[in-house]
Parts: C-alpha cells; structure tokens; sequence
C-alpha cells in the first residue's frame, strides 16, 4: 500500500482566516439588522 502523503500546512491556516471572515461577516449581518429593527420601529428600545 502507497504512504499517505501528508499535505502542506497552509491549508489549516486559510481554513481559519475564511472561518474568521466568515463569523465577523455573520456578526455585521446581526448588527445591521439589530439596527435596522430598531430603526425602524419593529423592535422598540
């Protein structure tokens, strides 16, 4: 049986930072729309 080749460690890396963005992205998203609510009206103070 061939070895298994173990890949670079880069990809760990991306991995986290496209996790980060996309936890920071949900984050604005919430804030836009908490905002958005009470702006609005729907969500009183």
């Amino acid at each position: 049986m061939p070895e298994i080749v173990t890949p670079p460690q880069q990809a760990p890396l991306r991995d986290v930072f496209q996790l980060m963005g996309a936890v920071l992205f949900v984050i604005v998203m919430l804030g836009v729309g908490w905002h958005a609510a009470h702006y609005s009206g729907v969500w009183p103070a």
